[in-house]
């Protein structure tokens, strides 16, 4: 979850760090990550992170059993990602695996989990893709970079 946001200012290689100390000051005791980055249009999130971060957090976040993002992965593998197979030990072995799968497969069981989030359980929300390119998008952006970061505990 983000727990604030605010405006950091370079001028001359001197940064205004008031906004930021000010939020820092704010926070109750424990562990906080921290994103910094431009005002500028956002790069295209890779297809995985698209995939965890938007569509999948949205789902969990929508469901009243509020399921992990990996279970709903797990499930929506098994459902829409195509069936590899190969023989191991000499015995016919099938399984799933669409994190190897090509980008315009991935982006076909995208589309398939979202239209079943849509038609199944009526979630309507997850953005679309390109729209996390706008510059006002970069809260929804941000927080799914900031989702592979939820079980990192820093050890020093």
């Amino acid at each position: 979850m983000i727990k604030s946001k605010g405006i950091i200012n370079i001028d001359n290689g001197n940064a205004d760090k008031t906004e930021l100390m000010d939020s820092i000051n704010e926070l109750e005791d424990g562990e906080y990550g921290y994103l910094l980055f431009d005002k500028e249009k956002n790069k295209a999130l890779p297809q995985l992170k698209y995939l965890f971060g938007i569509v999948l957090k949205r789902i969990s976040d929508a469901l009243p059993e509020h399921p992990s993002v990996g279970a709903l992965y797990s499930y929506f593998e098994e459902i829409y990602a195509p069936m590899r197979t190969d023989i191991i030990a000499g015995e016919k072995y099938e399984y799933f695996d669409l994190k190897t799968e090509k980008s315009i497969e991935v982006n076909d069981v995208i589309e398939k989990i979202i239209r079943h989030a849509e038609t199944e359980w009526g979630i309507k929300e997850i953005p679309v893709r390109d729209e996390l390119k706008a510059p006002e998008a970069k809260e929804i952006y941000a927080g799914a970079y900031a989702s592979q970061w939820d079980n990192y505990s820093r050890k020093i």
